[in-house]
């Protein structure tokens, strides 16, 4: 229980400390499946996870999903979680992050899941994520998140926006 509070307080710390600047920062969805790190187990125990990128903000083409992938490539603390945007890559390709840049306010991200994806052009200096993690059509677990000012896949407060994306997705083991 202790622990459970130590982390609720961190987490309150940190979106505080994170909304008064430019971010990142990312709030998890109101619901996480039990299942959500029993699957993620089993999708990476043969190989890397798969993730699908909708929308380019940067302007960068194809290549702009393997960067993402390179982004939240092993951010789980104390698990090696490989993470990649090739389908024919992944051993279990049901099981995947999809992950929506820019999409239209109130957005509900079990749509992503389902296929459907929203496009919309990126506004302003803003830059607006939305992801989750998917078994088939079913979420397992949501989170949102922003960051001001990034210059490009390669800006670290981008990294590490798409760092923090990897670790609420999954969350704590227990």
């Amino acid at each position: 229980m202790l622990k459970r509070l130590l982390a609720l307080g961190a987490a309150a710390a940190g979106a505080l400390v994170s909304a008064c600047g430019d971010g990142p920062a990312t709030v998890s969805g109101t619901w996480r499946s039990p299942a959500t790190w029993g699957t993620m187990v089993y999708a990476s125990g043969d190989g890397p996870l798969l993730v699908e990128v909708h929308g380019d903000p940067f302007g960068r083409g194809a290549d702009f999903r393997f960067q993402v992938a390179a982004a939240m490539d092993n951010q789980i603390i104390g698990r090696k979680l490989a993470i990649t945007a090739d389908r024919a890559l992944a051993p279990h390709p049901d099981a995947r992050i999809v992950v929506a840049f820019d999409p239209p306010p109130g957005f509900d991200p079990r749509h992503l899941c389902e296929g459907r994806v929203p496009t919309r052009a990126t506004v302003g200096d803003r830059l607006t994520v939305l992801a989750a993690f998917c078994q088939g059509s079913e979420t397992l677990s949501s989170v949102d998140g922003w960051v001001a000012g990034a210059a490009g896949p390669d800006d670290r407060r981008f990294r590490q926006l798409m760092g923090q994306v990897a670790r609420a997705l999954f969350g704590d083991p227990q």
